[in-house]
């Protein structure tokens, strides 16, 4: 009998241990997510001591489950991406690979989360892109009684990143939702709301034409995947575009119209608006004709958009004829491509138009120009993965946004994005292998090294 007591007791106490090793792994992704938003298309140091403190954190992990189509393709991509920089600088510490060496850490050591953790994860995410929304609008606001105020950039310091940032918070708040759904969390529930709300309105600062329509891609992939009758979706459509209509009215009293006091009242309205978004979906479920009502303003107020972006039809004509002339160059060196941040200098020399950006706005076609057509395949087969998972409907509406993005943005280039998606994403058991802890170690101690390495470079 005593026996049997003390081989409880250890295994009680392996059970808190494990529980505590992975909160702590909650944690320090969180905190590394926190940091990254911080830093806009990456900064070598920060992204270096970030990744070798997910090393050290991942060295402390034993067996997990992890999708291998998706995680070995990331890494092959990374060590393509090592090859084609070192090739052309013969250094590892220029290029694309050392900053997003993260990537395929972060999404290995968020495998190592149970579902009840992640969704813990996700919410800490969703309550951050809220407050960067909130923070985002007293920024604009304080831009209006200085004069200055324009599109928004936010933490990321550039509207597009910082819109496509706001639009997957967005689908991981709707996604949040839905985990709650049932539960006896109201307040939670109504913060959420309020924070989505914010989010749509500071998502408007930012004019970004791109991150609009990703959202609205993103909804109708959610909209399908979740069998939705028509009434539902026209309901969200109805509550984002008057959330949005809500930002673009701010954006106009604070820029255009020049009047900050009008705009500060714009400020107030916001926030009675987001605390009182539960009374606003009821009406909008009881009361068809305002819906339909918020619809017809939306569909109208789409061409005010172009008034306030008279450049956008230009810009959308100029990253289709910048994709087209990349891909004259795809294939040119179909191994490792013709390396990190040369295509600039390719396109500066050539005799088509100068585009003065050191990114093609397509992920695919930039990533097979510039590291080859093996890490572009890569990228590729990641993505086709991931479509196959098994996840609510919010998580694909994400997920589809932000492939529709990258498309004709480079938003994948912001060290942030990537590990949003990764740690608001679903884990689909069926797709899972067990990777033991050698191996797992392993393949930490490997990251870490190269992170350390980096990191004494930049010290040193």
């Amino acid at each position: 009998m005593e026996i049997n007591k003390q081989a409880a007791s250890r295994v009680d106490r392996t059970i808190v241990e494990k529980m505590r090793k992975v909160q702590f792994v909650l944690i320090i992704l969180f905190l590394s997510f926190f940091i990254l938003t911080f830093i806009g298309a990456g900064n070598l140091l920060v992204v270096s001591v970030v990744g070798l403190l997910l090393c050290l954190t991942g060295m402390l992990e034993t067996t997990t489950e992890v999708d291998l189509w998706i995680f070995i393709p990331l890494t092959l991509y990374t060590v393509l991406s090592l090859l084609s920089g070192y090739r052309t600088y013969g250094s590892t510490l220029d290029g694309l690979s050392t900053t997003q060496a993260i990537f395929p850490v972060i999404y290995l050591l968020t495998a190592c989360l149970n579902n009840a953790n992640r969704v813990l994860l996700k919410l800490l995410c969703t309550v951050w892109i809220g407050l960067i929304a909130a923070g985002g609008i007293v920024q604009f606001t304080i831009e209006a009684f200085l004069g200055t105020a324009d599109r928004l950039s936010g933490l990321l310091g550039n509207p597009n990143a910082t819109g496509i940032l706001l639009v997957l918070g967005w689908f991981a708040q709707q996604s949040c939702l839905i985990d709650l759904h049932g539960m006896q969390h109201s307040r939670l529930q109504s913060v959420l709301n309020a924070l989505g709300f914010l989010m749509l309105a500071a998502l408007a600062l930012t004019l970004s034409i791109g991150a609009f329509g990703a959202l609205a891609i993103g909804m109708i992939a959610m909209s399908i995947y979740g069998k939705e009758k028509a009434s539902t979706f026209f309901c969200r459509a109805a509550e984002v575009i008057f959330a949005i209509g809500s930002g673009i009215l701010l954006y106009i009293a604070g820029d255009y119209a020049g009047t900050p006091w009008i705009a500060l009242l714009m400020v107030f309205y916001l926030l009675a608006a987001a605390i009182l978004q539960n009374a606003l979906q009821q009406c909008l479920q009881d009361f068809r004709w305002l819906r339909v009502l918020i619809l017809l303003v939306g569909v109208c107020g789409t061409a005010g958009l172009l008034f306030l972006r008279p450049n956008a039809v230009a810009t959308f004509t100029e990253r289709l004829t910048m994709i087209q002339h990349a891909l004259r160059y795809l294939g040119r060196e179909p191994l490792l491509g013709i390396g990190p941040y040369q295509w600039r200098r390719f396109n500066l020399q050539d005799a088509d138009p100068y585009f003065n950006t050191w990114h093609v706005h397509n992920i695919f076609v930039h990533v097979g120009v510039e590291l080859g057509l093996p890490a572009m395949g890569m990228l590729i087969f990641t993505a086709i993965r991931h479509a196959c998972k098994r996840e609510n409907k919010a998580q694909r509406g994400a997920f589809f946004a932000a492939l529709i993005h990258n498309l004709m943005d480079t938003s994948f280039f912001y060290i942030s994005t990537v590990p949003l998606l990764m740690m608001t994403a679903a884990k689909d058991e069926r797709k899972t292998h067990t990777m033991h802890a050698v191996t797992v170690k392993c393949i930490f101690g490997a990251f870490g090294i190269l992170f350390a390495w980096s990191t004494m470079h930049c010290l040193w």
